[in-house]
């Protein structure tokens, strides 16, 4: 599973509570994050780059655990690799089946808001009997990556980004970025009682199990293992990612391409 930076480790949280067998491949692509600021042609470009990386480590499904990704990337990679490719989208047609006040508020990157897949979802989930609030979030990522989830600048920001949600009297919010479950307590702080979060991961990991059931790749281990994959140097990330995976186990932690070290080959 890959994603443009670490958001992703929270749908991987999700695959290991569904797959608790599998090993996990997860490759951060921190030194090109974000992607939400660059072209289409770009995106696909990394999509396949790293869907190749994957397969070359064994991988036997890849989960695209990026909004922006999916919504650029993950057509050519289902016409490239022959591989099951999971992608990940806004909950919008959950969150507009259960609101209750007819609004729905949607946060992301501005890439994702205006990508003609996500468009896609809203005229054919929400359509006219649900408005969606989108508000594009630029900086919001970056605050997951630095390790600044309850800093001053990130609740700024979370404030103004909500702003217009609240305002319109949305009772759910999408979160559209794998960042943002990160941020879930600042998030509610602001909203308050009345909104709820809504993170598609679970869902996408019960598609992962979907889709090896169907086509005999489960594994029989009882305990998979994780492997973590950086572009970039991988030890300016070990501390953040220690604290988004927090696991007590030591982290196999590579970079790509991979040091010097023989032992990271």
């Amino acid at each position: 599973m890959f994603d443009s930076g670490l958001g992703g480790l929270s749908v991987m949280h999700a695959v290991r509570d569904a797959l608790p067998g599998e090993d996990i491949l997860y490759y951060g692509d921190c030194l090109y994050a974000p992607y939400g600021d660059r072209n289409a042609e770009y995106i696909k470009e990394r999509c396949l780059a790293i869907g190749r990386f994957l397969i070359s480590k064994g991988a036997k499904a890849i989960v695209v655990s990026c909004n922006t990704a999916t919504a650029e990337g993950v057509n050519t990679m289902r016409e490239t690799l022959d591989i099951p490719i999971i992608g990940i989208e806004p909950a919008i047609k959950p969150a507009a089946a259960a609101t209750q006040t007819g609004v729905v508020g949607v946060i992301a990157t501005t890439r994702t808001i205006t990508s003609e897949r996500y468009l896609r979802l809203v005229r054919e989930f929400a359509g006219t009997k649900v408005k969606v609030v989108s508000v594009p979030c630029p900086g919001l990522m970056e605050c997951v990556e630095s390790g600044e989830w309850d800093s001053f600048r990130t609740q700024k920001l979370i404030e103004k980004y909500l702003h217009p949600i609240k305002r319109a009297g949305a009772d759910k919010l999408v979160l559209g970025c794998t960042h943002y479950p990160f941020l879930s307590s600042a998030l509610k702080r602001e909203l308050g009682g009345g909104t709820e979060l809504i993170d598609p991961s679970a869902a996408v990991a019960r598609e992962l199990k979907h889709q090896l059931l169907k086509r005999d790749l489960l594994s029989d281990c009882a305990k998979g293992r994780e492997v973590f994959y950086i572009s970039g140097d991988a030890e300016k990330h070990r501390a953040v990612i220690e604290r988004l995976w927090s696991s007590e186990e030591a982290l196999d932690l590579r970079s790509d391409p991979p040091a010097a070290d023989p032992t990271l080959s």
